[in-house]
């Protein structure tokens, strides 16, 4: 290790040169480096840019100019990294988010029987998109908000940001019911889901994942009695009601959670409010683009035949999965900083550690997508069509978790800019060349757009993966 010298190298002139005076006055709480990685974040941390670093430093970049101020600094004994120092959570906690995320999941033949398959499809395909995306923004705010230190202003902007989501449910899930099938049960059934997917974010954010389990059992109970009586239309009502039935506990136990008493006091009495309201509205543009491009890919499949209706099963089921790969991500990437000595380094193995990852999420999802084919093609309902959209729902989970690295990073503009471009390219097409490969000519189109979407977010996010403060 090394430690900032207030009395930096001068270079022999009696005048500190530029790099010096940046050595001198570089963060000097806490004073002790461990290599060049930690100097670009504390370089990054104040701001400086490559640009800074080229006009007036001299350096190619902002790491060329930390291992050069690194080479400055003074030897230092080294002190062991404390491993406690990155909080980890715990792997079997991480693995139980996907299942207690699709617990609802085991209403669905229930709620099949009370509005209807294609309500049932278009209400989960909008709740279940709208619901990651948005209780996705609304953790980044609170995450940032806690991190800067206002506890209570977090528990807040969870209330207030989830009452706005759930009131864009309601009024999504009525232009759907009024331009297709369903009614207000199908509206119902949209606020519910979502309300679910909000507050179950809620008690992961605070740790309470042993309550959400307590929660959902009774909806897994009563699911499962369903399924061994094959889906009797006598048991249905009981499964709603309890499906109900957790829905709003949850949502209350949220709301417990997330009151001021509970937090710890702010530590000032202005909070960041405006900035952290402006941060997510990248994150609502984002939600609203993915959700138009699943909806508008999707809709075409609802009264198809059954291995098409089918197809975006797996991804539903498994979005706890993709979560799941993103934690892993961020940790080992954490876990990377600490073990990489030079820049070049870590950006290699970051990259790697990210393929690796979208490999395992894609994997993942495929082991559930295998389940549905061998069950379709048992029954005599599977087709080629089917096949290659249950492929393409893979390749979009694959997209989504880029998405989620590339959001919690904070590059929105190009999220934006790509999701919005395949977006309208993927309607030009289908409105243009869909009926040349009838019968349902939306399927390859929409295989072709999920694969340039993941490669333009991978193309995108390689340059910007390697950015050290993106995994203080």
């Amino acid at each position: 290790m090394r430690q900032i010298d207030n009395h930096a190298d001068s270079g022999g002139s009696g005048r500190a040169d530029p790099v010096g005076q940046l050595v001198a006055t570089l963060e000097p709480s806490p004073p002790v480096v461990v290599d060049e990685l930690h100097t670009a974040t504390l370089l990054e941390r104040q701001g400086v840019t490559d640009q800074e670093a080229r006009d007036k430093y001299g350096s190619e970049d902002v790491f060329a100019l930390a291992g050069e101020m690194f080479r400055r600094l003074p030897d230092w004994p080294a002190t062991p990294l404390d491993e406690t120092s990155v909080s980890q959570p715990q792997r079997y906690v991480l693995l139980t988010h996907g299942l207690l995320y699709s617990v609802p999941g085991a209403a669905y033949p229930a709620v099949l029987v009370a509005i209807g398959g294609p309500a049932l499809l278009r209400g989960m395909l909008l709740a279940t998109t709208l619901g990651w995306i948005w209780g996705m923004g609304t953790s980044v705010t609170a995450y940032r908000l806690l991190g800067q230190g206002y506890p209570q202003t977090a528990a807040r902007m969870w209330r207030c940001l989830g009452a706005l989501g759930l009131g864009i449910a309601l009024v999504d899930a009525l232009i759907l019911a009024a331009t297709g099938a369903g009614d207000a049960r199908l509206a119902v059934f949209v606020v519910l889901q979502m309300s679910f997917q909000l507050a179950s974010g809620v008690l992961v954010f605070y740790g309470m994942e042993w309550r959400l389990a307590v929660l959902v059992l009774p909806t897994f109970v009563a699911g499962g009695a369903h399924l061994a009586h094959g889906y009797d239309a006598g048991h249905t009502a009981p499964v709603l009601i309890t499906a109900v039935g957790t829905c709003v506990l949850t949502a209350g136990v949220a709301w417990w959670a997330t009151g001021s008493a509970r937090q710890p006091r702010d530590r000032a009495q202005q909070a960041p409010v405006q900035p952290a309201l402006f941060s997510v509205l990248p994150c609502i543009a984002y939600a609203v683009l993915s959700a138009l491009f699943l909806l508008c890919n999707t809709v075409p499949f609802v009264t198809a035949p059954l291995d098409l209706a089918l197809a975006m099963a797996p991804l539903v089921l498994g979005m706890g999965t993709v979560e799941w790969r993103t934690h892993r991500f961020n940790i080992q990437a954490v876990e990377l900083v600490h073990r990489s000595r030079m820049a070049a380094e870590f950006h290699r193995r970051v990259w790697h550690l990210l393929l690796r990852e979208l490999t395992l999420c894609v994997l993942a999802l495929a082991f559930l997508a295998t389940l549905l084919l061998v069950s379709l093609s048992v029954a005599g309902l599977l087709t080629a069509r089917g096949v290659l959209l249950v492929v393409t729902y893979l390749v979009l989970g694959g997209a989504y978790f880029v998405g989620f690295i590339t959001v919690n990073h904070g590059h929105f503009r190009s999220i934006l800019e790509i999701t919005g471009l395949v977006l309208v390219l993927n309607i030009a097409a289908r409105i243009s060349l869909a009926h040349y490969f009838a019968p349902y000519g939306e399927v390859p189109i929409f295989l072709v757009s999920c694969v340039v979407l993941l490669a333009l977010l991978l193309l995108a996010l390689r340059p910007n993966i390697g950015d050290v403060h993106q995994y203080r």
